[in-house]
Parts: C-alpha cells; sequence; structure tokens
C-alpha cells in the first residue's frame, strides 16, 4: 500500500501544478505544460491502482509503458512550453497545437515499434538539458522566481534519476528508493507548474507595459 501511497503524491503534485496553471489555460504554451502534468498524472494513476488493488502482475505493463511515456513525451512537453515562452514572438496557434498532438503521437510510436526503444530513451534526458536551458536563461533575463523553481525542479529530477533512480528493491537509508523518487517528481511536478504560472504571468506583465 505504501507503493500506491507515494505513486499517489505524483498525482497530487501534478494536479496542484495543473490548477495553478488553469487561468492561463487558453494559452496554447501553457496547455502543452498541462498536457505533460496530465501524462505525469496518468502514469502515476496507474501505479496507484496497480499497488492499491493488488493487480501488480496485470498491470505493470501498462504502468511501465505509461511512465516511459510520461517521461519522454511528458516532460518533454513541459520543458518545451517554457522554453516558448523565451521567444519574442510566440508561435501562432496552429504551431502549439502541431507540437501538442506531434510530439506526443512521435514519441508514442517511438516506444511500442519494435527496436525505436533505445531512440526513446534519448528524449528524457533531452527534456531534462531544455528545462535546465530554460531556467538558465530566465535567470539571465531576471526572471528570478521562474528561473529558479524552474532550475529546482528540473534539477530534482535529474539528480534523483541519476543517483538513486526508482527502483522497488534498491534503498537509500532504509527507504525504498521508490519512495524517494515519487516523492520528489510530486513535488517537482508542482514546482513546474508554479514555475510556468510565474512565467507566464510575467510575460503578460511584459508585454502589457510594452
Amino acid at each position: 500500500m505504501l507503493f500506491a501511497l507515494t505513486d499517489f503524491l505524483v498525482v497530487i503534485g501534478a494536479g496542484i501544478g495543473l490548477w495553478r496553471l488553469w487561468p492561463y489555460r487558453k494559452d496554447g504554451r501553457v496547455r502543452m505544460v498541462r498536457l505533460g502534468l496530465i501524462a505525469l498524472a496518468l502514469a502515476a494513476l496507474i501505479g496507484t491502482v496497480r499497488f492499491a488493488a493488488g493487480l501488480d502482475t496485470e498491470l505493470a505493463p501498462w504502468h511501465s509503458l505509461a511512465s516511459d511515456f510520461a517521461a519522454s513525451a511528458g516532460f518533454l512537453l513541459i520543458a518545451l512550453g517554457a522554453a516558448l515562452a523565451l521567444l519574442k514572438k510566440p508561435l501562432p496557434p496552429a504551431g502549439t497545437r502541431y507540437l501538442r498532438v506531434g510530439i506526443p503521437v512521435v514519441i508514442a510510436f517511438f516506444l511500442v515499434f519494435p527496436g525505436l526503444g533505445a531512440v526513446a530513451d534519448l528524449i528524457p534526458p533531452l527534456a531534462l538539458l531544455l528545462g535546465l536551458a530554460t531556467g538558465g536563461a530566465l535567470l539571465t533575463r531576471k526572471d528570478w522566481i521562474p528561473g529558479v523553481l524552474w532550475l529546482a525542479s528540473f534539477g530534482l529530477v535529474g539528480v534523483v534519476s541519476l543517483a538513486l533512480g526508482g527502483s522497488r528493491e534498491i534503498a537509500t537509508l532504509g527507504i525504498a528508493n521508490w519512495h524517494v523518487y515519487h516523492a520528489v517528481l510530486g513535488l517537482c511536478a508542482a514546482g513546474m507548474g508554479e514555475a510556468t504560472r510565474r512565467l507566464y504571468s510575467h510575460t503578460r506583465t511584459r508585454a502589457a507595459h510594452n
């Protein structure tokens, strides 16, 4: 049951992020971030049901596939949605729409088509680097709070992923790495939502003053 609870922390964190972004939901770039958070929440929800209902064997393949999709498409959509705020001229609505649809479709194809799994494995590190680069760019632009939140969120995910991973069998300081990873992921999902909210709030304020 504890594994279900720590998976549910991700659902809660992503839910908080989605709630914080609700006022900006009509912006195509924010929709991109929200879609990424939904992917994280759905993967964690499958994990919650898997462990809470005792359906480990039945749901394990679906949970694994959903987690891979969330780590690839979800994080890439979140990082790209923030990076697009750095553009001086926003993409037209059709451009963000094509990205929101095209990225999940292409990555889903990579995950299910035999022999392309290695390509999908390259996407989470790419999303991580994009997120960190966006945070650094925001700091140079003096968007302090969004920049720090962005760096902290993606930085923590990267550190925990590389240092611990999400194994149920391996423990650190007596705590299963699964619990540590999912607790941090839930916190970072909420942080990504808040960072995006502040980023687009600042963007709108700056546009109104120009």
